[in-house]
């Protein structure tokens, strides 16, 4: 485990070009899974207030991995929501059914959502009272605050952009499946896409750019690890440190990504192609991440100097240069 730990913490290089424009069983296209993520662990957690029926708040994760916003069998049971039907999930280790629950009224911020069909989910598992998914954030803009440890959410293009702020760098996206796949992106040099999965502790790639990279002879030294999903299921995968993940003219170094056939990586079409879902412990290396679905782009609020210096990260500005 020493050397599975010695994996963690990464740098990050400014620079580079400007931004481009731009064994489980089958699925039935009919009836798609509703997908979920792995929990994050409790110390990473970025939440926001959720209320129920005028009730709580509870924080929840904003789940941009999760297509369904998800509740902790606890608190179901608690707040006595209706049973609804099962449904079938799919995690990073498989598909699962699971039951529902009727959420009359969901509450964040200035906003509500009526009548959501929320699977329900061991709490121990989620890391959380529940997980807030795409199907709550459609043209909403979540800005990921990592100095604070809170998340907001604001209609697409209401708040003024973090664009404005020189520090900042915005990637833009295209849509898949609800998902945005970051553009201009690559790992140690090779075009890969790149999502951004907020529910996930780790960064996950999928076998294919594992397979690719060595091929190219660009993969770390990789060692066994395991993956416990929101549904409590087990993967294992290989873990190894990527030299680097390139986003825009921003460039992650020394990223811990563990490789694994998980499942959702076949539902948005990509077990063929090299993709990458980069986790929260890869985002927090930012002051803030702004993820606007609205406007398919992604801002990174980069730290200043002090900070970088304090988490011991490296910063090259070759743009400067």
């Amino acid at each position: 485990m020493g050397r599975l730990h010695a994996l963690l913490g990464f740098a990050l290089a400014i620079g580079g070009p400007p931004l481009a424009a731009q064994d489980a069983p089958a699925l039935d296209p009919a009836q798609p899974p509703a997908v979920v993520r792995t929990a994050i662990d409790p110390d990473d957690r970025v939440t926001i207030p959720i209320s129920i029926d005028g009730k709580g708040p509870w924080n929840f994760i904003i789940d941009t991995g999760s297509q369904r916003t998800v509740i902790a069998r606890d608190l179901a049971q608690r707040l006595a929501l209706a049973p609804r039907a099962n449904v079938t999930i799919l995690s990073m280790t498989g598909r699962a059914e699971a039951g529902t629950v009727a959420v009359p009224r969901l509450a964040f911020g200035s906003d509500m959502i009526e009548d959501i069909e929320a699977p329900v989910l061991e709490g121990e598992h989620l890391g959380a009272p529940g997980l807030l998914g795409l199907d709550s954030l459609h043209a909403k803009r979540v800005t990921l605050n990592f100095r604070t440890g809170r998340m907001d959410i604001a209609d697409s293009g209401l708040r003024r952009p973090m664009s404005t702020d020189p520090d900042t760098i915005v990637v833009e996206a295209r849509r898949r499946r609800g998902q945005l796949i970051l553009l201009d992106s690559d790992v140690n040099g090779m075009r890969v896409n790149i999502m951004l999965d907020t529910g996930s502790h780790y960064s996950i790639g999928n076998l294919a750019l594992r397979d690719k990279l060595i091929r190219k002879k660009r993969a770390p030294e990789l060692l066994t690890a395991t993956l416990t999903s929101v549904t409590g299921g087990t993967l294992t995968g290989e873990v190894g440190r990527i030299k680097s993940v390139r986003m825009g003219r921003v460039n992650l170094t020394q990223v811990p990504v563990i490789f694994a056939d998980a499942s959702p990586f076949a539902e948005l079409g990509l077990q063929e192609k090299p993709a990458l879902l980069l986790g929260i412990s890869a985002l927090r290396i930012f002051d803030r991440v702004a993820i606007d679905f609205g406007r398919g782009k992604v801002d990174f609020l980069l730290p200043d100097a002090s900070a970088l210096e304090k988490r011991r990260f490296a910063a090259n500005d070759r743009a400067k240069g």
